[in-house]
């Protein structure tokens, strides 16, 4: 595959036709899925020169409406270079939009897409659209039946944090099973540890419901929106911080960690995994998942075992009324368990699968990868 840049130092597009510097700000980054696979391949995969098809690689950032037109922002086709606009319009280019460090997703997005191909007179077939939201590639296809349209766009879902915590946990030292045992057997320690950041709805209910279990004092749970933090740390750092924080600290001192997505809601149309669920396989943790309806089938779809043998995992396939209730009702079932080492020993068969797995998943070319070159291969009948 052949990607093309405006500025291949930094890997970067969306800059020769920047009429509005300050509304790029926190919109558009350097495309994950290319720089991923660019990282894995050699040098030769990005184009120099301008007689070939060509990939244009764009990442985009924040909410939805910073990239569409909400907000006061114009479209993102907008600052794509004249030269990009001619040649996706006469089948020599793709714009690869990749939005995959997050997993929100609209119901009018669709209708704006297509909406901007008649504008521009790009062909659908053109623009690969790749998110973090695992039901993406579904949603389009139901709309797109729904709504009488032939000529598509080619929609990828892209576990991107997946091979970004390999890489960092990587370059630290590393947490065994053995490493919880010796530090479980000989020190204070916890049931279960919750750390949320970011304030959300679900987050506030999250952390309302466990206190009413008295579950946060007797826990390690932080949550900067009600001025409850872990072991006092205070979260006083920028996003980036905690992004690329493991938090191996918090996995040592408890049994379980429970991993608080964006996502929750089923009306917020949209199954993500995100980097916090990486962290705890990382550190050869188990753990539960508040996040949306069928989050851990997901994971099992790309070889990693969950915890069904250990504990009540049923709550992935409830609905939001019930599905938090059923997490802290098997929170309270570990907690109540005597011997909490000898248990968390006998999880050592997953909690090794799952750090390999980590690793064989980070170390080959994803799915969503392959998929991109099978579709670049039709697009350009090669």
């Amino acid at each position: 595959m052949n990607f093309m840049f405006e500025d291949f130092v930094k890997r970067e597009n969306m800059v020769s036709n920047n009429h509005h510097v300050n509304s790029l700000q926190n919109r558009f980054q350097v495309c994950p899925m290319a720089n991923t696979h660019l990282r894995m391949s050699s040098l030769q995969d990005i184009i120099t020169h301008t007689n070939e098809n060509y990939i244009i690689p764009v990442g985009v950032n924040g909410s939805i409406d910073q990239w569409t037109m909400g907000g006061g922002n114009d479209s993102l086709f907008v600052h794509l270079s004249e030269k990009y606009h001619k040649d996706l319009r006469e089948g020599r280019a793709i714009l690869l939009l990749d939005y995959s460090l997050e997993g929100y997703h609209t119901n009018w997005l669709f209708d704006w897409f297509h909406d901007q191909f008649d504008m521009y007179k790009i062909p659908p077939q053109s623009v690969i659209y790749t998110v973090g939201n695992r039901l993406i590639d579904s949603q389009y296809d139901e709309w797109a039946d729904m709504s009488g349209v032939e000529n598509r766009m080619k929609c990828i879902p892209y576990t991107g944090f997946e091979e970004f915590i390999y890489t960092v946990a990587s370059k630290e030292p590393q947490v065994t099973v053995d490493h919880h045992l010796e530090y479980k057997k000989n020190n204070e320690t916890w049931a279960f540890n919750c750390p949320q950041r970011r304030a959300r709805i679900h987050r506030v209910e999250f952390f309302e419901k466990l206190k009413s279990y008295n579950l946060v004092e007797r826990n390690l749970c932080s949550f900067p929106e009600k001025n409850h933090f872990i072991l006092g740390e205070q979260h006083d750092k920028d996003s980036g911080y905690y992004i690329n924080r493991i938090h191996p600290d918090y996995c040592l001192k408890t049994f379980l960690t429970v991993v608080s997505e964006p996502q929750y809601y089923e009306n917020e149309l949209s199954v993500f995994n995100s980097e916090k669920v990486f962290k705890p396989i990382a550190c050869s943790h188990p753990f539960m998942v508040l996040g949306g309806k069928g989050s851990l089938q997901h994971l099992k779809e790309r070889g990693y075992k969950t915890f069904s043998d250990y504990f009540d995992e049923s709550y992935d396939t409830m609905n939001d009324d019930r599905r938090m209730e059923a997490i802290i009702s098997t929170l309270i079932d570990i907690e109540n368990i005597e011997d909490k080492v000898s248990w968390f020993e006998s999880m050592r068969p997953v909690l090794e699968h799952n750090k390999k797995q980590l690793e064989v998943n980070s170390t080959k070319s994803d799915p969503a990868v392959i998929e991109l070159q099978k579709y670049y291969k039709e697009y350009f009948n090669e």
